[in-house]
């Protein structure tokens, strides 16, 4: 597994195959994970990019969650409480986003890639 992780009374991992083949094959590969996920894909790869994808308040994410309606509101706060936790890890990240609608946050990860593509230590590949 490149990483794995308990969220929410659930375990669940990457394998790290799947990604070696995609990297392999010249595609980005995107994963959504937690915190804990993502800080061992840190440690297993300098070359990864961690984007940080935030709610705009813990308020608004409140109102998402409950909003859904999928969940009870013991599982709402839980969530709230995991989610104040992951945000104190967010300098960790490379690149923060803000959710405030997600066309929005699409083009802004849309723009990290684009600008991650570009840069010195990984632009100099493309060229011939």
């Amino acid at each position: 597994m490149l990483e794995w992780a308990q969220v929410y009374d659930r375990y669940y991992g990457t394998p790290r195959a799947a990604v070696e083949e995609t990297l392999a094959a010249g595609k980005d590969c995107l994963l959504e994970i937690d915190t804990q996920g993502a800080l061992q894909v840190r440690e297993a790869s300098e070359e990864a990019v961690l984007v940080f994808i935030a709610p705009p308040s813990l308020e608004e994410l409140r109102r998402r969650l409950t909003g859904r309606g999928t969940e009870s509101a013991e599982e709402v706060e839980k969530r709230l409480s995991w989610a104040s936790d992951e945000i104190a890890l967010a300098e960790k990240y490379d690149y923060i986003i803000v959710n405030e609608d997600v066309a929005t946050a699409a083009a802004e990860l849309k723009a990290i890639l684009t600008a991650e593509k570009c840069r010195t230590k990984r632009g100099s590949k493309r060229i011939n």
